[in-house]
């Protein structure tokens, strides 16, 4: 009994096997089919535009909070311009970490020749993310003193720069090497995803402080990312971009 039980088992193992060879084997057809319809890799330089675009888009929209009715005089033009403070705050905090986003972008960019599905479709999520950046911006400037909307601004950012990180690993890994304009080293790979990983793990750490106290968030960051920068300048970060950048 125990021999024929073990001698089934076999075979229901070794049918899984074939089972799971031809998924394969279906999955590897269809991305031939795929590639052969589609033309495979596109070029980049049509993907760095669109991006362009959208950071743009978003950038310019960051300004739209910023605004004092006409025709005040004394007293009440110096308490419209105060409680715009909180607003301008905003748009320069989350203008220099866009900023960064898209230089960072670019040096992405600047080393591939080519992309693929994946790469395509994790791009248009970043530039998602991007696109909508006014949003949390503006829910930051006018309830500066929300943990909800600190937190709701934090993980908007968060969720772009590893998502950027990810882009970068993934992209290049050894075996996608063929979208590559030149290889990249694993020093330089390594490298520039520490560069990425630094923003954000500077830029999260500030989240508990803004949880806890939210009308001063706005202020941590606003001093610890450009000295995060500045660090960055002046220790690891011109040896770490990629060639062409």
């Amino acid at each position: 009994m125990t021999e024929r039980l073990a001698k089934w088992w076999h075979q229901l193992d070794r049918w899984r096997q074939r089972q799971r060879a031809r998924r394969q084997e279906l999955r590897r057809q269809q991305r031939q089919q795929q590639r052969a319809l589609w033309g495979g890799p596109v070029e980049a330089d049509r993907v760095l535009a669109f991006s362009d675009a959208i950071f743009a888009i978003a950038i310019t929209l960051l300004t739209l909070n910023l605004e004092v009715p006409p025709g005040l005089r004394g007293a009440v033009f110096t308490s419209a311009l105060h409680q715009v403070l909180p607003a301008f705050g905003a748009y320069v905090l989350s203008f220099v970490i866009l900023g960064q986003l898209w230089l960072a972008h670019h040096r992405i960019f600047g080393v591939i020749a080519r992309v693929d599905y994946a790469v395509l479709v994790r791009n248009l999520v970043f530039l998602g993310l991007i696109a909508i950046m006014p949003f949390p911006v503006r829910l930051l400037s006018d309830y500066t003193r929300r943990p909800l909307a600190v937190a709701i601004y934090a993980v908007a950012f968060i969720a772009a720069m590893q998502l950027q990180r990810l882009i970068w690993l993934d992209v290049t890994r050894p075996e996608h090497r063929e979208l590559l304009r030149e290889p990249v080293s694993d020093e330089v790979r390594t490298g520039f995803g520490r560069v990425l990983l630094g923003l954000l793990v500077v830029f999260g750490a500030a989240v508990p402080v803004g949880m806890f106290a939210p009308k001063y968030a706005t202020l941590v960051w606003a001093v610890i990312i450009p000295l995060r920068l500045v660090v960055a300048r002046l220790t690891n970060w011109p040896s770490w971009r990629p060639t062409g950048t």
